[in-house]
């Protein structure tokens, strides 16, 4: 053949795919290994930040309860109090000034204040020139510790350094009376001494003023950029890897909190991890080698199996080429090897047993052939005596047919069909009769279903027309009654009004009776002035008479004196015609005010009685107050009691406008069905039972004569409504006779 010498030896490709498959899984390996050592890298470097980061943060917060632990002690000594209060700042340094140096040695502890309510710093102890100034400005624990009355300890951020403060509330009778400050500043010695601890750096950035400010490092320069700062700022932790002089660092940045949780800058711890990184370098290279020794040396292995593999694979090639070209002489080598090619060897012998069974087959076949044409000329005659037979049933089956598309259910196959086919034409006539038998029942039902389907048609439009009539006369109660209510709502607010108008009365006859009070009051006081006013005329009239007296005395003197006292006498009867003019102007006015006396004696009096007419007019107007008041509480139930009866007749109208509809809706499904009945009947009139009979078509029921309505029923209920309508809205009864009554119930 052509192609029977191979164009691409296998050798070739088993080699390619072998070292391919070594390269793949060694490359995969490795890759996997360096994926764990890289993972396990990370968890290390991880695990070493961790550990640094708790270090720090145990350092600082036993910073923070020592300073916590110092403020208690103080504040709790119980002279603490008296010694604020009396403001003795000398006695607070003399007892604690001498402890002080101890406490920065053995805690760390550098500031130790007491300050009293205001926050005022009464004593520094670790500076005691310093004192007076007001701490609360610029020391958030001191004011929450007053403000709380509990201890307030944690981080403050001050201008130079971070510093670590715990505020304890002096208490005197549960009142706060100050404050015990203790702390101390997180400085770069302070953070190199824990740096140095853990083997790493550390550096502290607070804000002011909208920057990040570094106020503690123990490294120069920064370790993370400043938009990594501003994003830990905002929340979140970062890390990175950076070098640093030959050494491998794990940066880890935090936001650093103050005493209140509030972030107010950044931490950031460097981890040495100078010898985890190396390691992990000298394992990632071990691995890279190992793999390309492992791979260098499959492809060796892979090339000389291949070699091998090929020259069997060509032997059992040219066996097979052989035994295609029809030489099933050709003898197969290599079928008693253990590997897959002697398995080959052994399926090349299957396929050459196989081809000489093929060949065997083959001739038998030709033998089978021609017995088979025998046998299908046999059957062609069988099969033409049975076509036969069933071309007369078929004939029969189809005159049956005929007859029953045309209605015709009296119709039998009555012929004799083959003993094959004798089973149809049985099951034909007994569908047949059972068909005629069906439809013959359905024929009477349907009649009696046409009847009673008109029959109920017929009452249910009886009954819907006296559903109609029934509605009607409910809605236009329902307007009558609605009427009636709107009187008596009318009338109870007129009866109000009245009402109101009454208790009007009654207090304008209160206020008559009160002003005619202060009349009688007045009058009796004109009185009294009047009297007094006439005892004054008494006076003067009496000084009127004693002066006529002198004058008349001065004349008879002066008369004496001849015409020395001439010039006297004059004066004297001057005197004496005053004195006689101002007596007789006294007696007019004591008469004028006699009758005025009088006057006012009868006003006084009449302004009695009208007083005593108004109490009678005050007590009629509260027994009328008192009527209206039951008239308005009568029309109120009244209008109460309309409205109820309003709403049941409303909804008695509802309920029968729905009934109304769901008889139309019986009669539409009445009519519906008494047109179906007929359509079946008349559907079921097309077959004809016998030779000589049909059913018969429907005819058309007599109608069924309707009840008239009575027209002298009238409605008893509607007639006692419309007279309380009238009566209510001032109608004449005779108006109300006169008027036709067109409201005709009809029983239900």
């Amino acid at each position: 053949m052509a192609h029977s010498v191979a164009q691409r030896p296998l050798w070739i490709k088993i080699t390619a795919y072998g070292f391919a498959a070594v390269l793949f899984s060694a490359v995969a390996i490795g890759g996997s290994a360096s994926y764990r050592q890289s993972a396990s890298t990370a968890d290390t470097l991880a695990r070493e930040a961790s550990a640094d980061l708790a270090l720090v943060e145990t350092d600082m917060a036993a910073q923070r309860k020592t300073a916590s632990a110092i403020a208690l002690a103080i504040a709790g000594e119980p002279e603490i109090p008296a010694l604020i209060a009396s403001n003795a700042r000398d006695a607070i340094i003399s007892r604690y000034a001498g402890a002080m140096p101890g406490i920065v040695k053995d805690s760390g502890i550098t500031f130790l204040t007491v300050t009293n309510a205001n926050g005022e710093a009464v004593a520094r102890i670790h500076t005691p020139d310093k004192f007076g100034d007001d701490m609360k400005g610029r020391r958030k624990t001191i004011v929450q510790a007053l403000q709380s009355g509990n201890l307030v300890a944690g981080i403050e951020p001050g201008r130079t350094a971070v510093s670590m403060f715990a505020s304890a509330p002096i208490k005197k009778d549960g009142v706060v009376v100050g404050v015990v400050d203790a702390g101390t500043s997180l400085t770069n010695d302070y953070f190199k001494s824990v740096a140095d601890r853990i083997g790493g750096e550390i550096a502290i950035y607070v804000e002011a003023d909208g920057k990040l400010v570094k106020q503690a490092s123990t490294i120069e320069g920064d370790m993370l950029p400043e938009e990594s700062l501003k994003a830990v700022l905002a929340g979140e932790t970062k890390q990175a890897n950076i070098s640093l002089a030959d050494k491998h660092y794990l940066v880890e940045a935090r936001p650093l909190t103050n005493f209140s949780g509030a972030t107010i800058g950044v931490i950031q711890i460097a981890s040495d991890v100078t010898t985890v990184v190396n390691e992990a370098t000298k394992a990632l290279w071990i691995t890279i080698i190992g793999t390309v020794v492992v791979s260098v040396l499959s492809l060796l292995g892979f090339l000389i199996f291949a070699r091998s593999l090929a020259s069997v694979i060509g032997g059992i090639t040219t066996t097979m080429t052989r035994l295609a070209k029809g030489d099933l002489q050709a003898d197969i080598e290599g079928g008693d090897r253990p590997d897959e090619v002697g398995a080959m060897a052994r399926a090349v012998q299957v396929f050459k047993d196989n081809a000489i069974k093929t060949r065997d087959l083959e001739e038998q076949a030709e033998r089978q052939r021609n017995q088979s044409e025998e046998d299908r000329l046999r059957s062609a005659e069988t099969e033409h005596a049975r076509a036969n037979a069933m071309a007369q049933a078929t004939s029969g089956l189809a005159n049956g047919l005929k007859h029953l598309a045309e209605g015709d259910l009296s119709y039998q196959i009555s012929e004799t069909f083959h003993h094959d086919f004798e089973s149809l034409r049985t099951d034909f006539n007994q569908a047949v009769e059972q068909l005629r038998t069906t439809l013959s029942s359905v024929a009477e039902a349907t009649a009696s279903i046409d009847s009673g389907s008109r029959e109920i048609s017929q009452s249910a439009d009886d009954l819907s027309r006296r559903t109609e009539q029934q509605a009607a006369s409910l809605e236009e109660t329902a307007a009558a009654l609605d009427e009636i209510t709107a009187n008596v709502s009318n009338s109870s607010k007129r009866a109000e009004e009245a009402r109101a108008v009454a208790v009007q009365a009654n207090e304008s006859a209160r206020r008559s009776g009160s002003v005619v009070g202060d009349a009688v009051d007045a009058m009796s006081k004109i009185e009294q002035s009047s009297s007094q006013i006439s005892n004054i005329i008494g006076v003067i009239d009496e000084i009127a008479f004693q002066t006529n007296l002198l004058a008349l005395n001065a004349g008879v003197e002066a008369a004496r004196a001849g015409e020395a006292g001439r010039g006297f006498a004059v004066v004297a009867q001057e005197v004496r015609e005053l004195a006689q003019r101002s007596a007789k102007a006294a007696k007019e006015i004591k008469d004028l005010i006699r009758n005025s006396s009088g006057e006012v004696q009868s006003g006084v009096h009449l302004v009695q009685q009208t007083g005593e007419a108004l109490r009678t007019i005050e007590a009629y107007i509260v027994t009328i107050n008192q009527h209206m008041d039951s008239i308005a509480t009568s029309s109120r139930e009244q209008s109460i009691g309309l409205g109820e009866v309003n709403t049941a007749v409303n909804q008695m109208d509802q309920v029968t406008q729905q009934n109304a509809a769901m008889v139309e809706e019986a009669n539409a499904a009445g009519a519906t069905l008494a047109m179906e009945a007929a359509r079946l009947k008349e559907l079921v009139g097309r077959f004809q039972f016998s030779s000589s009979s049909k059913i018969a078509m429907p005819t058309q029921p007599a109608t069924i004569a309707r009840p008239a309505p009575s027209s002298s029923s009238t409605s008893q209920p509607r007639a006692m409504v419309r007279k309380i309508s009238n009566a209510f809205s001032g109608r004449s009864t005779a108006a109300a006779a006169v008027q036709p009554s067109a409201d005709n119930w009809e029983e239900f």
